[in-house]
């Protein structure tokens, strides 16, 4: 289990409180859990999709002086979608980069909360502006009737691209549920007993 607010992992400890931080730790609900295990199992799925894709590309090349038609760019879509789903699952974790500069300077307080709040509603801006940007950027090359052969099915490209808005609709509903986090604790902090 993983703290909401700093993202301390308890190893499997079920804590009321986190030991770094004291952010209140609530266990996920059944949604959650549910969109948690489709993305564990999507990611886990392309991977090994990629990697039996890549191995049967390099028997056939090797040894038979063939290939899949359409193998190299559907493993290219591949690792783009292990790259988004990976994105949204580091949300999940809270574990993107982040410089957290303040939130080493101030352990705990207002000052704390009040940066990561900061930090937490630049990422959301950051991550809608792309995901404006990603819609925008599938529907044109929805427009230009791009097609991949693989084996003998045309694949659209722009399906292959849906899932770039797809991992930052992701990564900004995180990051806007986790800013609404943050302004609640600023709003009613904890009282100390």
């Amino acid at each position: 289990m993983r703290c909401p607010v700093c993202g301390c992992d308890f190893e499997g400890r079920a804590l009321e409180a986190c030991p770094e931080c004291g952010g209140v730790v609530t266990p996920p609900g059944p949604f959650l859990k549910a969109v948690s295990f489709v993305e564990d199992a999507a990611i886990s799925v392309i991977l090994i999709g990629m990697v039996l894709l890549v191995l049967v590309q390099i028997i056939l090349r090797n040894f038979m002086a063939t290939g899949i038609a359409g193998g190299s760019e559907m493993v290219r879509h591949m690792v783009l979608w292990v790259a988004f789903l990976g994105a949204g699952i580091a949300a999940r974790e809270r574990k993107h980069i982040k410089i957290d500069l303040f939130q080493r300077i101030f352990r705990t307080g207002v000052l704390r909360n009040l940066s990561e709040l900061v930090a937490e509603l630049f990422t959301t801006a950051v991550c809608g502006v792309l995901l404006y940007a990603s819609i925008q950027f599938v529907l044109n090359d929805r427009t230009s009737e791009t097609v991949i052969p693989f084996f003998s099915v045309m694949i659209p490209v722009w399906m292959l691209e849906v899932v770039i808005p797809i991992g930052y609709l992701a990564v900004t509903l995180r990051y806007a549920a986790y800013t609404g986090q943050s302004a609640l604790r600023i709003l009613k902090p904890r009282r100390l007993a």
